[in-house]
């Protein structure tokens, strides 16, 4: 369902920004309103009735004094007398977009000017249960624990400020800087992301730079059919690395209306808790490449992000573009079985459960150690307060006809949907 959605709106999008592009109007308010307007019909074509969704343009949050060219709210504003400008309370922000016709690395600025600061505004929010929800699964993927890990006071101090990051994140309305032309390769829009970048990086400790730490980023950045895409588990995941450094932004030359409707519809569906269906058969990865990593460091008293641009050539950009199908984790016996043990179970006790190390080995695993360690390696499960724990909502197992052994996250029938594609239910 979203992949022909997407498909759609992009077909829409290339055959209007085409219109848009013959008008011959110099006048610069005018030009911004055609791509608002172009922006506020892509938003009516991808939301869902029934919610009390309203997608409005030129508006204000109350107490903030930007004017937002198009915001996604919901219920009542307070109308600004003649005009069709509302004003919305912050917790009514579902999504906010700064249009641009054209974006170069001035507009890249300009845009990130604009959303920056929008934490002032938030922070101060208690939020709601979803947005708990949000952070609860963007952070248990990306650093793979739970977040009753943070309550027994397991995190390591990277792990801290990504819970903090992922935290305001959630509560931050869906940011995104939409430019319908602009450069002409994914490269050029990576370099000038980094320009822009370098321009406010810093090595006096003494007068650090503000509003740069990833939740000041927009969670998606469009320019012509090139995207930036911040990979916060909000929906889009990539795990904290081994050196602490945690891969948030990639790119891609995907269809950027893909990528749109999964932000937009995964806020959505936790708010409004809407059925995990209409995401289709949730088997397709958009191809994305690792573009901007961060991570925390401590030097002497002073504590800031350190960032790190992942070079890739532009042969390597354009190799790397196609859809790829989701897969499950395949298991030997022995994870198989504990697995299946934990979606019983919930948990198991490492240190009291005296079987549990003589089994292993008989898996052939030197220790029990050795056995946990890669059993986390699977993603699927992780270890809190010396217990094996889930990682997952609603984890599965499967024995395959040929005699594999599988498991995966099945919450939005994604495992179950992959036996289907794959032939193995006759």
């Amino acid at each position: 369902m979203i992949k022909n959605l997407a498909d759609l709106l992009g077909d829409f999008v290339k055959a209007e920004v085409d219109i848009l592009n013959e008008q011959n109007i110099k006048h610069p308010p005018t030009i911004g309103a055609m791509y608002e307007g172009l922006t506020k019909e892509i938003f009516n074509k991808s939301i869902f009735e029934g919610l009390d969704l309203r997608v409005i343009t030129n508006s204000f949050i109350i107490g903030c004094k930007t004017e937002f060219d198009v915001m996604l709210v919901t219920g009542e504003g307070e109308e600004i007398p003649y005009t069709k400008s509302y004003k919305y309370k912050p917790e009514n922000i579902i999504a906010i977009v700064q249009t641009k016709k054209n974006i170069f690395t001035q507009d890249l600025r300009e845009g990130h000017d604009n959303i920056k600061f929008l934490i002032d505004y938030y922070k101060s929010l208690e939020g709601e249960d979803y947005h708990l929800r949000l952070l609860n699964d963007g952070f248990r993927h990306i650093c793979r624990k739970p977040l009753a890990a943070r309550d027994l006071k397991e995190l390591s101090l990277e792990e801290e400020y990504i819970y903090e990051s992922l935290r305001i994140d959630a509560i931050l309305p869906v940011r995104i800087i939409w430019g319908y032309n602009g450069f002409k390769s994914e490269l050029k829009l990576r370099e000038s992301f980094i320009e822009h970048i370098s321009e406010n990086l810093t090595n006096d400790f003494n007068n650090p730079i503000g509003y740069f730490g990833p939740h000041n980023f927009a969670n998606l950045t469009i320019c012509n059919s090139f995207s930036i895409i911040k990979n916060n588990g909000m929906p889009f995941i990539v795990p904290k690395q081994n050196d602490n450094y945690w891969p948030f932004l990639a790119t891609s030359s995907h269809n950027p209306l893909s990528f749109f409707l999964e932000l937009i519809w995964t806020r959505l569906s936790y708010k409004f808790k809407l059925p995990m269906e209409i995401f289709g058969d949730d088997l397709d990865m958009e191809p994305a490449k690792r573009f901007l990593d961060g991570r925390v460091r401590k030097i002497g008293e002073k504590i800031g992000w350190e960032f790190n641009y992942f070079y890739l050539s532009n042969d390597v950009l354009k190799k790397h573009n196609t859809i790829e199908q989701w897969q499950p984790t395949e298991l030997d016996e022995t994870q198989f079985i504990i697995i299946n043990e934990l979606c019983v179970k919930s948990e198991i006790d490492i240190v009291d459960n005296k079987d549990l190390e003589k089994f292993v080995k008989t898996g052939n695993y030197k220790s029990l150690n050795e056995f946990v360690e890669k059993l986390k390696e699977t993603a699927l499960v992780t270890t809190i307060n010396n217990k094996l724990t889930l990682l997952t909502d609603k984890c599965s197992c499967v024995i395959l006809p040929d005699g594999r052994y599988i498991a995966g996250e099945n919450k939005s029938g994604r495992l179950m949907n992959w036996v289907k594609a794959n032939n193995f239910m006759k």
